[in-house]
């Protein structure tokens, strides 16, 4: 190793070639004496270092700042001390960042300034990077923490604190897995440690999103939570950590389970709502009335949907609607409509008008009366028939009591007499047994849930045939066989089918007649039975009753059996008509066919 000493221009030079930062010379005037450049630093500087050497700050800087650098070299010559400063050049088409060290040289009398810059861009941005995140972070509406691989909790922003309602501090005493969160599912399972959101993560390296749970607070109270969580990898591919954002879901959570109150409520209820826009004259419908009407969609033209009302009720609907539309008073009217099924139901209708998003529009809601209707229906029916009925059967009984007690009291008692008196008696007191049993047996059956259940129409055919043959040992009936099944309450079924042969039989004025029970399938999804007599016509008092509406003619009906059958084949979702041009007399129930599995 040689040990001659080193001249000061070798360790110049030394350090010339080594520095990574630009270094300029000036002197007190501003001008640019020496520049210290090599490979390393010569593209840091804001113009080609050789043509720097005897120009001056002004003729390469703006005059601004070309008076600041020119401020801060006199101050360091006047004090002799290194001054510290931040600037910006524009370079390259990019602004970048310098910081330089600014020193005196030339020993107590120094006239120049050693001026030392070093590009601090990158730093700078991943300072104001830093501090944006950090911002980011605290003002978050969204709670975030951060867990370590060992699963400590080592950061938390406001907002996680508000959400986890632990105080900040405390939140990184915490690991992410202590069963002190108190973690649940929505049916109040806990969470175990190998379904956390966190766990997946660290476990198959892949995101985590909405993941939706509740925690009990300290203090007693519940928070429903939506998280996400996501890696953070280190240089070596291995997760370092994780992030976890919580967003507060409990007024979300409160208005699913008001929503789903208010669809429960809507098909308790028989209620359905629907809009009309004023502009476009289209209705929008909600769940309830898609379920009401029997249909997926619902979202007609008012031409539409009123197409779908009872000729007899469409006016009126129409009327309702465009008084509420020209004058803003609210609207309420009953009405009939078909529904998808081809049924025909009462319903209810209100709405009133209003205005949203800046355009007129009528919001109202419709309710099913139908089973309303057809009580009111039921009680004036048996009222009347039940009041008609007893007084003539009274009636009987009580003049054939009188003339039996004048028979017995007579010398000239005759024994034949007396006997048709107490027949006669017998005869209402059994008829009235039978109305009062009829309106028993109706009455458990009206209640039933009728459209649950399948029936084989076969058997029920041939129960029916099989009861009323003893019965009327002079009638023929015949039962065509069949492999249809129909949806529907079996007793109810049996007692439409025990009516409607049991007049057929008693209205013929035949000795000897012949009931022939068919059924056919239809393409529709229904079944048709037909009940044929060679008799002759049901009265037309009573078939009145079969064409009637809501409200009809009741004050003739024999009784309460074609009112039942009526009233029961609706309930079943199904129809009854009279074939007036078929040889005889056809009467026929459509009910809708068995749904296969």
């Amino acid at each position: 190793m040689s040990n001659e000493p080193l001249h000061d221009r070798d360790v110049l030079n030394g350090l010339c070639e080594i520095i990574s930062d630009p270094a300029i010379v000036l002197n007190a005037d501003g001008t640019f004496v020496d520049v210290i450049h090599n490979a390393h630093n010569g593209a840091l500087f804001f113009k080609d270092p050789e043509t720097l050497l005897g120009t001056d700050l002004w003729d390469v800087f703006s005059t601004a700042q070309a008076d600041q650098f020119y401020a801060i070299i006199e101050d360091v010559l006047e004090t002799g001390e290194q001054r510290h400063i931040e600037y910006q050049l524009s370079l390259d088409h990019r602004e970048r960042h310098f910081e330089a060290r600014v020193t005196p040289v030339g020993g107590n009398d120094a006239e120049r300034v050693l001026w030392l810059a070093e590009d601090i861009t990158q730093r700078k941005q991943r300072r104001e990077k830093q501090a944006l995140i950090e911002r980011v972070f605290e003002v978050s509406p969204v709670g975030i923490v951060v867990v370590e691989r060992s699963g400590r909790i080592s950061l938390a922003n406001d907002r996680a604190e508000e959400l986890l309602g632990l105080e900040r501090e405390k939140i990184p005493q915490r690991r992410y897995n202590q069963p002190e969160w108190n973690i649940f599912y929505e049916d109040g399972t806990p969470i175990p440690e190998s379904d956390h959101l966190v766990t997946q993560v660290f476990e198959s390296g892949e995101p985590v999103f909405g993941f939706e749970h509740w925690i009990k607070l300290d203090n007693g109270s519940e928070r429903w939570l939506s998280s996400n969580a996501a890696p953070i990898f280190g240089d070596d591919g291995t997760i370092e950590r994780v992030v976890v954002g919580l967003d507060d879901a409990t007024g979300l959570k409160q208005r699913e389970e008001q929503l789903e109150w208010l669809v429960g409520t809507e098909t308790l209820a028989d209620v359905g709502g629907w809009e009309l826009d004023l502009e476009t004259d289209m209705i929008a419908g909600t769940a309830g009335m898609k379920r009401l009407y029997g249909t997926p969609e619902y979202n007609p033209t008012l031409e539409e949907a009123l197409e779908q009302y009872h000729p007899n009720d469409r006016a009126a609907v129409r009327d309702a609607i465009e008084t509420c539309r020209e004058t803003g008073e609210p609207m309420e009217l009953e009405a009939r409509r078909q529904t998808a099924d081809g049924t025909e139901r009462w319903f209810r209708l209100r709405a009133e008008k209003t205005v949203r998003d800046g355009t007129p529009k009528l919001r109202g809601i419709v309710r099913d009366i139908t089973q309303d209707k057809e009580r009111e229906q039921r009680l004036m029916v048996m009222s009347r028939i039940l009041r008609h009925n007893i007084r003539n059967k009274l009636t009987v009984i009580r003049g054939n009591s009188r003339l039996l007690k004048e028979e017995l009291g007579s010398p000239d008692f005759s024994v034949g007499a007396a006997s048709g008196h107490i027949d006669r008696i017998e005869k209402a007191s059994k008829e009235l047994d039978s109305l009062a049993e009829r309106a028993r047996t109706f009455d458990r059956v009206i209640e039933r849930d009728l459209r649950s259940g399948t029936l084989h129409l076969q058997q029920a055919l041939t129960d029916i045939r099989d009861e009323f043959t003893p019965q009327y040992p002079e009638a023929t009936i015949e039962v065509v066989p069949t492999d249809a099944e129909v949806s529907g309450d079996r007793m109810a079924i049996d007692l439409i089918l025990e009516i409607l042969v049991e007049n057929a039989i008693e209205y013929s004025d035949l000795p000897d007649p012949t009931v022939k029970l068919t059924v056919e399938e239809t393409p529709s999804g229904q079944v048709t039975v037909s009940v044929d007599t060679d008799g002759s016509g049901i009265p037309d008092m009573e078939r009145n009753v079969l064409a009637s509406e809501t409200e009809g003619p009741v004050a003739h009906s024999r009784g309460l059996g074609l009112w039942a059958v009526t009233w029961l084949v609706r309930r079943l979702g199904g129809s009854v008509t009279i074939d007036e041009d078929h040889d005889g007399t056809r009467v026929e129930l459509v009910f809708p066919l068995a749904r296969s599995e």
